[in-house]
């Protein structure tokens, strides 16, 4: 019996049609690994965006806490100055309270107008109270009242708890933001030094006010942090007798949005984020995206990133 041989039109048959299915198989292999890395890549875009507004979050819910801001204006003025070119706090009572929305970056030091009653811009810097888990022990827990002017020595309990706090307790000098503390029932801050397990408090002198510190009422050190992004990296400044101690806090991040409006307690974050560099070809860029706010600020090169828009929203109940 005789076996017919492949003819070579058949054998170029098989060859084209195999090649074709090499082709195909390989650009299925090739989108599905380019699908799977711009998945791989908005997912870390989503996730620095959380990171982002998580680093943000507790600041802005502690903002103003323990704190009547349009009085403790004048309690910060005695300490700080009225210098448009000082530290802060005392100009945080022009009626946006501890809460301050930056026009832009790099001039952090020009404040958002007022849009229609709300504040829009690049950068927030948030005066916040850090609780400490520490509390004011008085003599036959009488209540203290303080006036201008005046100090009081007080032991901090639980004692157990000063080991780990040591360092975060006030010892520096009085136009040092890491000196102030309130106790959340007296509404005002106060001026305090802390040496050997005692805490001396100070109300300022010559600001007229006075106010009472209660028995175990818990002891809440006052900070200010600002928050921006520059070269694609989220940054924080910490406020001590100036803006200082600059961070890189998360990289990854293009740009950040805020709004603040103060007659509805509410502060706005957009977070700008990217997973990585998508291509190198304006003609595949990224288009901006729609839940990007119109006023926020797009650059030309962000369309060479794989971007994700996280935003957060919260309402300030302590202004």
């Amino acid at each position: 019996m005789k076996r017919r041989g492949f003819t070579l039109i058949e054998l170029l048959t098989a060859a084209i049609l195999s090649a074709a299915v090499v082709l195909v198989t390989t650009e299925v292999v090739r989108q599905t690994a380019l699908i799977m890395e711009r998945m791989s890549s908005r997912t870390l875009a989503w996730e620095r965006g959380q990171n982002a507004l998580s680093i943000i979050e507790p600041r802005a819910l502690h903002a103003g806490f323990g704190i009547t801001y349009e009085r403790a204006g004048d309690v910060f003025r005695r300490s700080f100055g009225n210098d448009m070119n000082s530290p802060p706090p005392a100009r945080w009572t022009d009626g946006r309270g501890p809460l301050q929305i930056w026009d832009g970056f790099p001039s952090l030091s020009k404040l958002a107008p007022d849009d229609g009653g709300v504040f829009r811009g690049r950068g927030a810097a948030i005066l916040y109270a850090m609780p400490s888990a520490l509390r004011a022990s008085m003599a036959d827990d009488a209540p203290v009242t303080l006036n201008e002017g005046e100090s009081a020595r007080i032991r901090l309990v639980p004692s157990e708890e000063l080991s780990g706090i040591t360092s975060r307790l006030p010892t520096t000098a009085r136009n040092d933001l890491r000196s102030w503390v309130t106790f959340p029932l007296m509404r005002l801050p106060v001026y305090a030094t802390y040496s050997a397990g005692e805490l001396t408090v100070r109300m300022a002198d010559g600001s007229g006010l006075s106010a009472t510190l209660n028995p175990y009422d818990e002891m809440h050190c006052i900070r200010a942090e600002r928050f921006y992004a520059q070269h694609d990296v989220m940054y924080s400044d910490e406020l001590r007798n100036a803006w200082t101690n600059v961070e890189e806090r998360l990289e990854g991040v293009l740009e950040m949005w805020f709004e603040w409006t103060p007659s509805k307690k509410l502060l706005e974050a957009w977070i700008l984020t990217t997973g990585g560099i998508r291509e190198k070809n304006p003609t595949a860029g990224t288009a901006r995206p729609k839940d990007w706010p119109s006023e926020a600020p797009w650059r030309a090169n962000f369309e060479f990133h794989d971007v994700v828009v996280v935003r957060g929203s919260w309402f300030l109940k302590n202004m």
